[in-house]
């Protein structure tokens, strides 16, 4: 019997069942005599026997069979779980993951484990005078091998059945291709909405009007498709920060909230690096060893949270830690010392500026460069890549008591709502998600202290930059006395940029941009209205970001003849 044809569910099913070995030898570290968990750790290595010997995966059924012998023995008290069988578990656990790689692209999932196997086999064994305990009454029985997965009339695997409903696996490239002609969908329903404005057809708006509900309704369902628990993403990290705390001799416990809550598929694939970066960063520099901790006045254990919880339109994650926090003055010393920024930038730092000194290309605080730090790009990349699907990076941190690293990202990055701008002879789109608020100002209202503009809202200085300054335009047509403002987070302060005029909202399909505009900076994409233009989508935060340490706000020359407010 051709068994390939079940092999990509044979990948999917094998790598759920490691995830779950992995949650469940993190438990047992902490409570090595828990009975139901031991009972999951051999459940689990046992499916995996059986599928891969019913796919004929000998080796992977080998590895499985040595690592269910090591749990069983757990389980009758001839063996002891400890930190020796917990790190066996853990490689029998990464080289299976390794194996089923190899299965997924299509390679003989085989490989020499040889020490590995023999090490399983031969974990010590306990006496116990001559008798084994003997599992509770209900305890595991050895499970029926593996059968194929059942099959529908139509040969196609049967859909799965949890919690009563009923549900398939559909793969990722079928997923963003319904989003894509989700996508161009809206841009023609905005096309037919253009034209019934143009025609003054009350038939015509009436039709328009119910396929926009309709199409809504269908991006509604589809990026309910796309949506992910967090937890999605969050399954290795407890297995490496356990790793990292065990290589510096460190006790950190992570505790992870919220991993229940959903987001968008495109959203989780590029987060799940920055947070391996975040945690990585507070295992190594945030969290102090024991014996510094207690010394302290802290519990020897370090501890480390991370939440994800969804505010309005936005999805905000966070890391917090309770280790040493940072000290912005010395972040403020290293940045001089290592040349990258001035030192009239330096002393005009705010203490909230100047822990965003660490998102610095090439700042570190390490001093020798290991395996793990020191090489000035952690955070760095943590804020190139949330940047790139229009998030916010913003950290609160205090000397000796903790630091708080938070992400404050958009609910999706394919279909979006924009502000459309006008600056200079272009139309130009801003996401929503990425301005705080708009806000109308009488131009007397603003101030100008040397060549800098602000403006006063809410009682808060903003300082002011021009849109058309940031990209380089020629200046616009004055726009009047009224000066269109866009208020922008970028976590520690707040900036506004002027435009022209603020155009109005749309709805928008996000389409990647080409080489060589990719290449340009302070571009996110692009999208087509529905008149037909191509109009190029913002990336603010990333073009304000210069204006940060230069202490260059609205108007190097504000009110000159080359930008700021004529």
């Amino acid at each position: 019997m051709d068994m390939s044809q079940y092999r990509d569910l044979f990948v999917a099913e094998a790598r759920e069942h490691l995830a779950r070995m992995g949650d469940n030898v993190l438990a047992l570290e902490k409570d090595p005599a828990h009975a139901e968990l031991i009972d999951s750790l051999f459940r689990n290595a046992h499916s995996i026997k059986g599928m891969a010997a019913s796919m004929d995966y000998p080796g992977i059924a080998d590895l499985a069979h040595k690592m269910e012998e090591l749990i069983d023995r757990v389980r009758k008290g001839t063996s002891v779980f400890d930190g020796e069988a917990a790190d066996l578990l853990f490689a029998g656990i990464d080289h299976l993951g390794r194996l089923v790689g190899d299965v997924a692209e299509g390679r003989s999932g085989s490989g020499d484990y040889g020490e590995l196997g023999s090490r399983l086999l031969a974990h010590g064994i306990v006496s116990t005078g001559g008798s084994e305990r003997r599992l509770p009454a209900g305890g595991e029985t050895a499970s029926p091998a593996h059968q194929p997965p059942p099959r529908t009339e139509a040969g196609e695997p049967a859909p799965e059945v949890e919690d009563g409903q009923r549900t398939v696996r559909v793969k990722a490239d079928l997923l963003d291709r319904l989003i894509s002609i989700t996508g161009e969908l809206i841009t023609s329903k905005n096309r037919l909405v253009d034209l019934g404005m143009e025609l003054a057809s009350e038939k015509l708006s009436e039709a328009t009007g119910a396929l926009a509900r309709q199409v809504r309704e269908l991006h509604n369902e589809v990026m309910a498709v796309r949506m992910l628990p967090f937890a999605t993403i969050c399954e290795r990290l407890p297995r490496m920060v356990r790793d990292l705390s065990r290589k510096y001799d460190k006790q950190v416990s992570l505790v992870i909230e919220g991993k229940e809550n959903c987001l968008d598929r495109g959203i989780l694939e590029v987060l799940a690096d920055p947070l391996v970066h975040i945690l990585r960063n507070a295992v190594d520099h945030g969290i102090e060893l024991p014996a510094e901790r207690v010394a302290a006045g802290k519990s020897g254990e370090g501890r480390i949270v991370l939440s994800v919880r969804r505010e309005q339109d936005h999805i905000v994650v966070a890391v917090e830690d309770d280790g040493r926090g940072m000290d912005s003055g010395a972040l403020v010393a290293v940045a001089l010392a290592k040349g990258l920024i001035s030192e009239e930038a330096g002393a005009a730092l705010s203490p909230q500026e100047a822990l965003m000194l660490t998102c610095l290309p090439g700042f570190s605080t390490a001093a020798a460069v290991t395996e793990i730090s020191g090489r000035g790009v952690g955070m760095d990349a943590v804020q190139a890549a949330i940047r790139q699907i229009g998030g916010v990076v913003s950290i609160h941190s205090a000397k000796g008591e903790g630091s708080r690293i938070q992400l404050k990202l958009p609910l999706t990055v394919a279909i979006i709502q924009v502000l459309l701008l006008a600056c200079s002879t272009m139309t130009l789109a801003v996401p929503v998600t990425a301005v705080q608020r708009t806000v109308e100002l009488d131009r007397r209202a603003l101030t100008c202290e040397g060549d800098r503009l602000f403006a006063d809202i809410g009682g808060e200085t903003v300082p002011l930059v021009g849109l058309d300054r940031l990209l380089g335009l020629s200046p616009g047509a004055d726009a009047g006395e009224v000066v269109s403002l866009l208020l922008i987070d970028r976590g520690e302060d707040m900036v506004g940029v002027m435009a022209e005029r603020v155009l109005g909202q749309a709805e928008v399909f996000v389409k990647p941009l080409g080489r060589p505009l990719a290449k340009l900076k302070g571009l996110a994409g692009g999208a087509i209205l529905g008149d037909g233009r191509v109009i190029f989508i913002l990336d603010l935060p990333n073009l304000l970001e210069p204006l940060r340490w230069q202490r260059f706000v609205a108007g190097s020359g504000a009110g000159d003849e080359k930008g700021g407010i004529r």
